[in-house]
């Protein structure tokens, strides 16, 4: 009986050591493939995080041309400074010297915020790698901790136990997946914590560079003050000199046909999704300043133009308002128009109601604007702040209302409101 259950033993123990192989193997599988895995998954996040750092790089180059162009213009200005004939000329490259710096705080403002979009996906993919760090961490000690368990045996005394030449096969098959385990534990740790100090040392960089960019952007805003002081100054200098005034009036009133002529374009090419936006115009108009500012110093119609003092058709009203007063919109719509025209409206926005109802709020802070192009806007949502831009003599909102087109007077909007003169 001993003799014949001798030869079942044997197999059932050669069995389980290949049951033990096989388990093995697979944990081998998981270990290696998990961080395949985890790579696949950290390579398509890398994917959007070098698009990104490819808009910077773009934004970045940008910025450059819009320094040099600056910097032409400052030489150009240069030249004719001392020149009090070339006044008019002057004015013109300021405002173009002005829209330089606008377009470099622009495009610091856009870098900002992709560098914040950037920063939140590196916060991710370091908080990822921290993971399979600390995962391939614990599969270590846990090897460790077998290893202990198991006492002092060497690979080698696990090959000199065996019991005959088949047994010796499959224990070197053993060790030499058990080696190659633990080495792929190693590997496996060393890659996690290489990749966490990359993850780190990116998302370090990028924090650098974004507080980098809020410094630059701070320094432009100041550029941009001063620039708008300067050439304020030389606006009020010219519309004292008579020829000077005049010219300054004409190029008002061409700059005004030419934003006409583009803002008609503009609501045509955004018609359709006037009539299909999901807006709520509101009840009725609110009036877009507070109700404590009803004075006018200008109406529509008829009026001795205050800069060259000749007889013209004033295109809207003009509502004085300390500089800063939130400026907000009559009624919900579409932002058709949102930019800046030096010579006429200074910093403005146009918003399409529906209906062919469109309203203009004209000379905002510089730099307050705080809706775009195609933006969706709701009553009362303010749109900028009262300031003194383009062709104004102070502090005030200058408002325009069309139907299908034509200007009306923008006191019929509120007919709740009374209005004083204060011409």
């Amino acid at each position: 009986m001993k003799k014949g259950n001798t030869p079942q033993k044997k197999r059932k123990r050669v069995d389980w050591r290949r049951v033990f192989v096989c388990l093995l193997a697979l944990v081998m599988v998981l270990a290696l493939v998990l961080p395949l895995l985890s790579s696949a998954l950290l390579s398509a996040r890398a994917v959007t995080q070098d698009e990104l750092r490819s808009q910077i790089a773009s934004l970045k180059g940008a910025a450059s041309e819009a320094s040099d162009r600056k910097k032409e213009l400052q030489d150009q200005l240069k030249a004719i400074e001392s020149d009090k004939a070339k006044a008019l000329q002057r004015k013109e490259i300021l405002d173009q010297q002005l829209a330089a710096i606008d377009a470099q705080v622009a495009n610091t403002e856009s870098q900002i915020n992709t560098y914040v979009e950037l920063i939140a996906q590196e916060e991710i993919a370091l908080s990822e790698a921290q993971a399979r760090e600390q995962a391939a961490y614990e599969r270590f000690c846990q090897r460790v901790r077998s290893m202990e368990e198991a006492g002092e045996i060497s690979y080698w005394s696990v090959l000199f136990s065996a019991s005959d030449f088949s047994d010796l096969l499959d224990r070197l098959a053993m060790v030499d997946m058990i080696m190659e385990y633990d080495n792929a534990v190693v590997d496996a740790l060393v890659a996690a914590r290489q990749e966490v100090e990359e993850n780190l040392a990116a998302l370090n960089a990028s924090k650098a560079e974004l507080d980098e960019q809020k410094a630059q952007l701070d320094i432009q805003r100041s550029e941009q003050a001063s620039k708008v002081a300067e050439a304020q100054a030389l606006f009020d200098e010219l519309k004292t000199q008579a020829g000077a005034a005049e010219a300054l009036v004409e190029a008002e009133e061409a700059e005004i046909k030419r934003l006409e002529r583009e803002q008609a374009a503009k609501e045509k090419a955004l018609a359709q999704k006037i009539a299909e936006a999901n807006f709520t115009t509101g009840s009725g108009y609110a009036y877009p300043l507070p109700v404590s500012y009803t004075r006018l110093t200008s109406y529509f119609g008829p009026r001795t133009h205050p800069i060259s003092g000749k007889y013209h058709n004033h295109t809207g009203i003009d509502i004085p308002a300390p500089g800063g007063t939130p400026v907000t919109a009559v009624q919900g719509g579409i932002v058709i128009t949102s930019a800046y025209a030096p010579k006429s409206y200074g910093e403005y926005v146009v918003i399409a109601h529906g209906n062919g109802v469109t309203t203009l709020y004209a000379h905002m802070q510089r730099g307050t604007r705080t809706v775009k192009e195609g933006d969706t806007v709701s009553q009362g949502q303010v749109l900028g702040k009262v300031g003194t831009t383009g062709s104004s003599t102070g502090n005030h909102l200058h408002l325009e209302y069309k139907v299908n087109g034509v200007r009306q007077d923008p006191r019929l909007l509120f007919p709740g409101v009374t209005f004083t003169d204060g011409t």
